[in-house]
Order: C-alpha cells, then sequence, then structure tokens
C-alpha cells in the first residue's frame, strides 16, 4: 500500500492519497467548515494534483467535525477579501474531475458547501443531517454556474425549494428530492464510502471516466453526439476492452492498464 499526504497551513483541506483513492478532507471542525480565501487555494491545487496522479481512480470530499461544511467565510465576503481562486471554479473543476467523486456527508451543509457537495457524483449522507441554503436571506442571488448544478442535479422544483424558501431540510427530504444519492445510518457511512470506492476503482478508468464526462456533457445539454460516438468506438478498440473480454473469459478478474 502507498500513501502520501500534502497538506498546507493548519486548518486548510489536506489531500491523502492511498492506492488508487484519493481523499480531500476539510479541517476546520471549530469554524463549521466554513472555506477560507486560502482553503480555496489549497482546493484547487489538490484538484490539480488529484487529475493528474494516474493511479487514482477516485476522490472523497470528506470533513472533520459535526458540521461537513457551512460554505464560504462570511466575514472574508462583508470585508470584500479577494481569493485568488473562487468558489465557483473550485465547484467546476470538481465537478469536471475526470475520475468519479463521492462527498462523503457525515455532518450538517449550508451555504456553498451544498454547492461543493453537490459537484460531487455521488452524494452519501449519515441520518440526521440538515441542509441550509441562505443566500437569499443575506440578499445574494448565487452564482450562475452553481445554479445551473443544482437544477442538472435535483431539477427546477427542487432547487426552488432550496433556495427560494432557505428552510432547514432534514436527511430523508434530501434523498426524496435527489440531493442525496444514498442515506445511510451514521455509523454504516465510512464502510458505505468504501464499498463505493472499490466499486469505482475495480472499473476500466477509461471507460468510467469518458462515460462520466459524456454523462456530463449530456446534462448541460448541446453535447456533441458524433463525439462521444467517437468516444465509444476508441474504447471498443483500447487494452482495457480486450482485457475485459479476457478476463471475463478465463473466469478472472481484469487487470485494467488505462489504455
Amino acid at each position: 500500500m502507498s500513501a502520501s499526504g500534502i497538506a498546507g497551513s493548519p486548518g486548510t483541506p489536506e489531500l491523502s492519497i492511498a492506492e488508487s483513492r484519493a481523499t480531500i478532507r476539510l479541517q476546520r471542525p471549530d469554524k463549521r467548515n466554513r472555506v477560507e480565501p486560502a482553503d480555496l487555494a489549497a482546493l484547487d491545487t489538490h484538484l490539480g494534483t488529484v487529475e493528474a496522479d494516474e493511479t487514482v481512480r477516485v476522490l472523497v470530499l470528506a470533513a472533520e467535525g459535526p458540521s461537513w461544511c457551512s460554505g464560504y467565510h462570511l466575514g472574508a465576503l462583508a470585508e470584500g477579501e479577494r481569493a485568488q481562486v473562487s468558489f465557483d471554479r473550485v465547484c467546476d473543476r470538481l465537478e469536471a474531475l475526470s475520475v468519479p467523486t463521492i462527498a462523503a456527508l457525515g455532518g450538517n451543509v449550508h451555504g456553498g458547501g451544498t454547492d461543493l457537495a453537490v459537484s460531487c457524483d455521488f452524494r452519501v449522507g449519515a441520518a440526521g443531517i440538515v441542509l441550509g441554503m441562505p443566500a437569499a436571506r443575506i440578499g445574494l442571488q448565487y452564482y450562475a454556474s452553481g445554479l445551473r448544478r443544482f437544477v442538472e442535479r435535483i431539477g427546477p422544483d427542487a432547487t426552488k425549494r432550496l433556495f427560494l424558501t432557505a428552510e432547514t431540510i432534514p436527511a430523508e427530504e434530501l434523498l426524496r428530492l435527489g440531493y442525496l444519492t444514498e442515506l445511510v445510518e451514521r455509523d454504516d457511512l465510512e464502510g458505505r464510502v468504501d464499498q463505493l470506492c472499490k466499486a469505482v476503482s475495480s472499473l476500466a478508468p477509461l471507460a468510467v471516466s469518458g462515460t462520466k464526462r459524456a454523462i456530463n456533457a449530456l446534462s448541460h445539454g448541446g453535447a456533441d453526439l458524433a463525439g462521444l460516438q467517437e468516444d465509444h468506438m476508441r474504447s471498443l478498440r483500447s487494452h482495457d476492452h480486450r482485457e475485459g473480454l479476457r478476463a471475463l473469459a478465463e473466469k478472472r478478474p481484469p487487470r485494467f492498464e488505462g489504455r
């Protein structure tokens, strides 16, 4: 087992990589894991590291403490403190990451944290968590790419429920609305995330990344269907496809190489 850790100053998100799994962990539990300007730069750097590492097959976004993320630091926003990297850039980059992403939601999600989570491909929540989107309560219309993401993920009616009421939404309702992809007992969260990571990591990485890219393009509208079909044809000619067929015939686990 190989592992590496990349950390910045105290409190900034930490990246660790072990075998095929990368984990980014938010580390400001005493501040409900609010995101500081410096944290955005760290997250952006970590995402670049994950994207460049060919050994990584899946990314987990986790957090310390009872609050998963409370969004951007409102004090910095009020003081006009400019971050080198914007919140929407980080969420856009997380959404577009080539490997599948899992938000392990063991705590409450508020403000911009709701977009950080919805940018992930899977959102596994622990029983008892709640979500709140108070943007309109502080006179803020949410940024465009974030609203687009919500509408694509959970539909316009559910998005209106979150943004136009600022109500606190319980976990069971979040599952019904489609915000959560799964809801598990708190003690089962880590185990279920591990299962998902193993399932994703066992698949052919080129096929997984290409399929994720295609699904994202189709959900945005106006996808290049001819280009997506070309990607499909390339996968038919790939080493991994041949290996998958051989492994099936030989009744053994495949050994994918990402080519």
